[in-house]
This record gives C-alpha cells, sequence and structure tokens, in this order.
C-alpha cells in the first residue's frame, strides 16, 4: 500500500487568537475551537464552540475559516485531540487543521488514523516547557492511503466499534444515574446529621509518596487511573515484590472493605476494596478506613460520589495544571450515618445495580479493546 506525506495530499492550516483586550473581536458567529472544546466531545464530529469571533476578530489574525469536513488535530495541550467539524470554523494556535484532498483521502478515514496515531504524534513533539508539533512536521508525517473506497470501508468498520463502545459507556452511566438516583430517594427527603468525615473513619491517609523498587512480575501497583471507572481495575504495567508490597502497607494495611478516592486529575473517585489481591498505590489515592460499626463502606462510597459531596471536593480542589484536593480537606467532608438498617437495607438494593454495572463495564472495556486492535491495524495498514 502507498504511503502519502499529509503535506501532499491536505492543506494544513495553523490557528490564532485575536486579541482578548478588543471587545469587538468577540461574541459574534463564527466559532472557534480550542483543544479543550475537542476534549469534551462524544464522538467525531463539532458542530459548535463556547466562544465565538466577529468578522473583525477573524480578520485581525492569522485564524482562517475552516471549510466543512477539516479535520482538526490539536498540536499542543495536549497534542492529539481530533474531530471533524461540521460548520466552518476557526481554531486557536493550539491546531494544525487538515483539509484533504477530496480525490484522495477521505475526512472520516484520516480522522481515525489521527486517532489511532495519537502516542506517535505525541512522540513527534518538541519543546522544553509544553511539546508541540510543527506544520512541517506534520506535514512529513506519512499515511497509508487505499483507494477512496477502501478507506469508506474502514471508517465504517471503526465507526460501527466506537458506536458499540459508546453505546456501552452510556448504559455504565445511566446505572452510575439509578445507583444515586436510590441514595437519593431513601435518603434525601430531610436533614441529616452531618458530621466531618474523618469522625466515621479509623484513618484517612494516601499511598506511597515515593517511586518504590519495580519489579518484572509481583504484585500490581496502581495509578489513579485504575479507579476512575469506579471499580479496581489492576491492569498495570508496574510491578512491585512481595518485601516491597509488606514495606509500603506496614504502617496501614490494604483490607476488604476499605474506600480508595483519586486526589488528583480525576479526582473525586471513590471505590471499595472488595478482593483479597494484595496491591498497593500512589499518594494520588487517598486511603480511608470506615468505622464499620458507625458506616458500611458500600455506603460511605456511594455517598462520597454523590453530589453533595462532589461540590465539596470541586471547592477544595486547587492547582492550575492538575486540581488536587488533600488529605486535610478530605478529613472536613460534612458526611452524615443514618442507621446501619437503613444502610444495609441501600447496600441491598445497591448490589443488583452494580452487578449489572460491572457486566456492562467489563463489556464495555473489551469493545474498547477490539476498538483499539482495529485503529492498529488501520494505521498500519492491515485492516
Amino acid at each position: 500500500m502507498k504511503m502519502i506525506a499529509l503535506g501532499e495530499c491536505c492543506e494544513i492550516v495553523s490557528g490564532a487568537t485575536p486579541s482578548s483586550s478588543v471587545p469587538e473581536f468577540w461574541g459574534g458567529d463564527i466559532d472557534w475551537a480550542t483543544p479543550a472544546d475537542l476534549s469534551q466531545l462524544s464522538g467525531a464530529y463539532i458542530d459548535s464552540t463556547p466562544r465565538k469571533l466577529t468578522a473583525a476578530g477573524l480578520a485581525s489574525c492569522s485564524a482562517k475559516l475552516l471549510p466543512v469536513g477539516s479535520v482538526l488535530l490539536s498540536s499542543r495541550a495536549p497534542i492529539g485531540h481530533v474531530a471533524i467539524n461540521t460548520i466552518p470554523m476557526a481554531t486557536n494556535q493550539g491546531f494544525k487543521s487538515l483539509m484533504p484532498d477530496s480525490d484522495v483521502l477521505d475526512p472520516k478515514y484520516l480522522y481515525h488514523w489521527l486517532r489511532g496515531s495519537k502516542a506517535y504524534l505525541q512522540s513527534l513533539g518538541n519543546g522544553a516547557t509544553f511539546k508541540e508539533l510543527s506544520k512541517s512536521t506534520v506535514a512529513r508525517v506519512k499515511i497509508p492511503v487505499p483507494t477512496l473506497d477502501e478507506q469508506r470501508r474502514i471508517a465504517t468498520i471503526l465507526d460501527r466499534a466506537g458506536a458499540l463502545s459508546m453505546n456501552r459507556a452510556a448504559v455504565v452511566g445511566r446505572l452510575e444515574d439509578l445507583a444515586q438516583s436510590v441514595f437519593r430517594d431513601m435518603f434525601g427527603g430531610g436533614p441529616q446529621r452531618l458530621l466531618p468525615l474523618a469522625d466515621l473513619c479509623v484513618r484517612i491517609t494516601d499511598g506511597t509518596h515515593q517511586s518504590p523498587e519495580w519489579a518484572k512480575e509481583g504484585h500490581p501497583f496502581l495509578f489513579v487511573s485504575n479507579i476512575t471507572s469506579g471499580e479496581i481495575n489492576f491492569t498495570t504495567s508496574k510491578f512491585i515484590s512481595g518485601d516491597t508490597h509488606a514495606e509500603l502497607t506496614a504502617r496501614c494495611p490494604i483490607e476488604v472493605g476499605d474506600v480508595l478516592y483519586s486526589t488528583v486529575g480525576s479526582y473525586g473517585v471513590p471505590v471499595v476494596v472488595r478482593s483479597e489481591r494484595k496491591f498497593a498505590f500512589q499518594r494520588h489515592i487517598a486511603h480511608l478506613k470506615p468505622r464499620r460499626e458507625l458506616i458500611h463502606p458500600e455506603f460511605l462510597a456511594a455517598q462520597l460520589a454523590a453530589p453533595e459531596v462532589k461540590r465539596q471536593a470541586d471547592v477544595a480542589a486547587r492547582g492550575a495544571a492538575q486540581k488536587t484536593v488533600n488529605l486535610k480537606d478530605i478529613k472536613a467532608f460534612s458526611v452524615f450515618a443514618p442507621p446501619m438498617a437503613q444502610q444495609l437495607d441501600f447496600v441491598r438494593r445497591l448490589g443488583a445495580i452494580r452487578a449489572a454495572r460491572l457486566g456492562a463495564l467489563r463489556s464495555h472495556e473489551a469493545l474498547s479493546q477490539l476498538e483499539d486492535c482495529l485503529q492498529a491495524a488501520a494505521v498500519s495498514g492491515r485492516l
């Protein structure tokens, strides 16, 4: 299969930002995308942006109005977000957008190829403070180019795989909403006696602050990404030996019924330890040991995921690059502990929902892996 440089089959366009101090440049009807806008997308297409330019604003800078069907590629902060515009729009300087030659390259095929090549594109970035793709670098990137009919066939396969994964993710989300609905129905009807979270826990600490000695195999070492699904995912490339595990967990053993809580980046996600499998984790995960006679671990986790506590985490979160909720603030969260009989009734109802959610989550993970495999095949020209 022939390989063609993107600069030979696409016009590559950089974006720009008008002066923010000139009100006349802003609030018009020209959509203007930033990389952050693409991070919020749930599919391939972008049809509107929060910020808009006037004609004067567009004319004041080097940004160009991209025609429908262009492929927007974020080139910094971060590298690798991709979308296809369904309306004409401009972008800021964080893009190297591509207008493919319609006789050579299908936009949807290009979209999927760029998504599947994210790690490769990131490896091409240059810069000390943050990595960035230059226009010349993007132009030199070579892409496998089958016939247009074959490109559309590949894009259709990847579209279907992505749709299946998104549908399963939607099921997981609806089950999460159902669990919170049950929580609100049972405990949202009247005032509750609020206590600091520290009063309902034997201990609140976090994971190791030092990088441990790694082993080729052994016990898994987990990061925030291993718990953000709401379940503990033991899939990792980092392992520690039995001796290192014993050393890291000596001060605070990890036990069934403990609650973990993400504190950095994707903060505010609680998970209950339900397995006796040995593992350790980084300091960006808080470690809560509930007072079992006062609060059930499953009830505590559900309450930590509830909007009322999530808002407290949002207020407490600090930091520019990555928001962080520190242990002092977590200990001060206002929570409640109704009679244990009510908690157990909730846990019983939650059990059926969790079982369904876990099944949907595993299905979603399998479909995501299938999508990744298909994208990898497409990137290498083997699909």
